[in-house]
């Protein structure tokens, strides 16, 4: 009885250590001040997603700096002619781009409308 035991722990602890940890899950947002924005999605570690949206804002404007990090979710982006900007997470693609209109809109947003919309690791829209 004692060694079908050590198999069966055996084998849990080969599958539990051999099932890969999720590629590309994280995700980010960089904007600044004048409305530009960069953001990354699916990279492996937090820093390097961090780092490709703030290369892709810096492509735009110097004063980038990161507004949140993500990891298997969805986000929507809203931004208006006059630099408002307006973003949310972990909502169905009709409600988080409804909720970055609105966030956009109460920041004094004129004429905002949706920039982008990304989801990160095995979230789907």
């Amino acid at each position: 009885m004692k060694s079908n035991w050590r198999f069966a722990a055996a084998g849990a602890l080969f599958l539990f250590t051999a099932m890969p940890a999720m590629a590309g899950s994280y995700g980010a947002l960089a904007t600044s001040p004048d409305a530009d924005f960069g953001w990354s999605k699916n990279y492996d570690t937090q820093d390097e997603a961090e780092d490709r949206a703030l290369a892709e804002c810096r492509k735009y404007s110097r004063e980038c700096t990161i507004k949140k990090s993500f990891r298997n979710v969805c986000v929507s982006v809203a931004s208006s002619s006059n630099g408002a900007m307006g973003w949310t997470w972990g909502y169905s693609r009709r409600e988080g781009n409804s909720r970055a209109m609105d966030e956009c809109e109460n920041n004094r947003g004129k004429s905002c409308k949706i920039v982008a919309r990304f989801c990160t690791g095995d979230a789907e829209d």
